[in-house]
């Protein structure tokens, strides 16, 4: 049985609720993880056609390494959020997870991330805002 920050019992409802949420996250945690990994095969693909940074492309990489960096870089920030959800989730911690509830990086993650974990982030945004409200 989950307990709340505060050491009460949480009701089997809150606790469906936050079984619900750790899994929907872990999902798009899972997915982040792949696309993140797909992302850095380009990078590296892209760089080792180049012969690292010297080539006849501009900045000597190939064009598309530098938006795909950029993409990394924002997944792996998306990922390390939805780490800190998942494992609030996973605590019954239901502070931290209404603090690290964010519909920012819900869309942050459904533009750079993919559809699949911003969807299944967006559906843990409005669950974790019905949760209710931690008793101090």
């Amino acid at each position: 049985m989950l307990t709340s920050a505060s050491g009460q019992a949480l009701s089997p409802n809150v606790e469906r609720a936050l079984g619900s949420i750790s899994t929907i996250v872990q999902f798009a945690l899972i997915f982040a993880i792949i696309i993140a990994i797909l992302e850095l095969w380009v990078v590296v693909l892209g760089l080792g056609l180049t012969g690292g940074f010297t080539g006849v492309f501009p900045m000597g990489v190939f064009p598309g390494v530098f938006p795909m960096l950029v993409f990394l870089i924002i997944d792996v920030l998306v990922i390390r959020h939805t780490s800190k959800i998942h494992s609030a989730a996973n605590n019954g911690d239901i502070a931290a997870l209404k603090s690290l509830n964010s519909l920012g990086y819900a869309i942050v993650a459904l533009i750079f991330t993919g559809f699949i974990p911003g969807i299944l982030l967006l559906i843990a945004y409005g669950w974790i805002y019905d949760l209710p409200s931690p008793q101090v």
